[in-house]
């Protein structure tokens, strides 16, 4: 028996062994969330364990669920069918998509910075917990004048324009006329 038949011989292992596999992965697609394609014979879809799931059909293995310790807290617990969801504990708030870290809140005029939270510089504002220093309003920017100074809590409120009081001119008011008294 020469070595062609030995080619022979394997091809038909390999198609055979392919066949048997399509025929398991087509049986796991089969295996709805919450469960996983078991490799032994027989085992076809095996619940997830307690503290993990399987949001998709057809997967080969359950994930581990999140868990939400120190800054986090549970949102939402861990099903079969879907992981936990964490927030942040009170003073935190949440960064990145499904919470992934927690940040500490800020005060009103303060900001994040990378050694904490810096209290907004002069000529800036934060009127929020979270965010970052945004510039006051530059009211003559505008044409207007400044009723309110801004702080490092609040923007600067802008009104009407100030009357030009220059040497040469008139006052924006014209004084009343003197009454006689008599």
């Amino acid at each position: 028996m020469g070595s062609g038949y030995y080619n022979i011989v394997a091809t038909m292992l390999l198609v055979m062994n392919f066949e048997r596999t399509r025929s398991v992965q087509d049986s796991c697609n089969k295996c709805p969330a919450g469960t996983f394609c078991g490799k032994s014979k027989g085992q076809i879809c095996i619940p997830c364990p307690q503290d993990s799931f399987s949001s998709t059909s057809g997967q080969q293995a359950c994930a581990i669920c999140r868990q939400c310790e120190g800054v986090f807290r549970t949102k939402k617990v861990c099903s079969p069918i879907s992981n936990a969801e964490c927030e942040c504990i009170s003073g935190f708030h949440c960064l990145g998509a499904g919470c992934t870290m927690c940040k500490p809140d800020c005060k009103q005029g303060q900001e994040l910075t990378k050694e904490g939270c810096k209290d907004c510089h002069f000529g800036t504002f934060n009127d929020q917990k979270h965010g970052t220093c945004q510039p006051w309003t530059n009211c003559s920017l505008e044409g207007k004048s400044v009723l309110v100074n801004g702080t490092k809590e609040s923007d600067a409120v802008c009104g009407p324009a100030a009357a030009d009081f220059s040497p040469g001119t008139t006052s924006a008011t014209t004084p009343a006329p003197a009454r006689d008294p008599g």
